[in-house]
């Protein structure tokens, strides 16, 4: 396998191992492989983040990983997620970085990945996303001309955000049956149903894109 470099704070990290949980991270970045076999559950809705900047004629994703420990293994499943709809579409891998919620961080890492002829960055959700947009203000870029950005989870502020960011919503109601559908199931002694499809993920399309 080839290795790459993995990011913090908008500076290169590269893979080849796969990253320890607990071990240090400092200055590092990596690019992230496609790989066989049957998807995380959380890698649903950023596989369709991928796919609407891709549909949109972007080859050259980044990722923008949260800089906390605890969100770790559901960063690496989103950010699988990306990689794999990267591999179906035959371009590049995204380069991942990690980002801190500063400005700072994020107009260094925005600065990075246009370095690197990234243009468009998938983001672990929308706190990181607008969190990135408010970086590239301060860099001096502009979503989408420079880098077009995508959120998940569709908080409230995405609609308002500068300018309105692209995310991934779900289906709350649909989501809340599937999770009661799943706890009966728990309770009568069969088997929960719960799959990525019953979250029902969808791509809201504003201005960031």
């Amino acid at each position: 396998m080839r290795r790459h470099r993995r990011l913090r704070g908008g500076q290169p990290r590269s893979i080849g191992r796969r990253h320890r949980p607990g071990s240090p991270r400092r200055g590092r970045g990596h690019r992230v492989h496609h790989r066989g076999g049957a998807p995380p559950r959380h890698a649903a809705h950023s596989r369709l983040q991928a796919e609407h900047l891709i549909a949109l004629g972007h080859r050259r994703l980044g990722y923008a990983m949260p800089d906390h420990p605890l969100l770790r293994k559901i960063a690496d499943d989103r950010l699988l997620g990306v990689a794999n709809a990267c591999a179906r579409a035959g371009i590049d891998p995204p380069l991942a970085l990690d980002t801190k919620l500063g400005t700072t961080a994020m107009a260094r890492a925005a600065r990075r990945w246009r370095r690197e002829s990234v243009t468009a960055v998938c983001a672990y959700n929308d706190e990181v996303a607008i969190a990135l947009l408010a970086g590239m203000r301060r860099a001096k870029l502009a979503a989408p001309g420079d880098l077009a950005v995508m959120g998940a989870d569709d908080i409230p502020l995405a609609q308002v955000a500068d300018p309105p960011l692209s995310t991934i919503a779900f289906d709350l109601e649909k989501v809340g049956r599937s999770l009661a559908e799943a706890v009966v199931a728990r309770l009568s002694g069969g088997k929960p149903r719960l799959t990525p499809a019953s979250l029902s993920p969808h791509v809201i399309h504003r201005a960031s894109t």
